[in-house]
């Protein structure tokens, strides 16, 4: 199973703060990815699906903007 960093979970899981700003909530969560890779606290495994997993993030944040436009 995998195991993420529970304060990047909380961070991905702030839908409020997603939908405010997509692209600029996606660029914190990459660089908090980035940051946990470098300490080592994620392997390249969960680098990979933590970066995929704030991409689909952002490209729903976008697709609901859209919707509510």
């Amino acid at each position: 199973m995998l195991s993420l960093p529970s304060g990047w979970l909380a961070e991905l899981n702030d839908q409020p703060a997603l939908l405010t700003d997509p692209d600029g909530r996606a660029a914190l969560l990459v660089e908090l990815v980035i940051s946990a890779h470098r300490r080592s606290d994620v392997d390249a495994d969960q680098l990979a699906d933590m970066l995929e997993f704030t991409e689909s993030a952002r490209l729903w944040a976008l697709i609901e903007h859209e919707e509510v436009a």
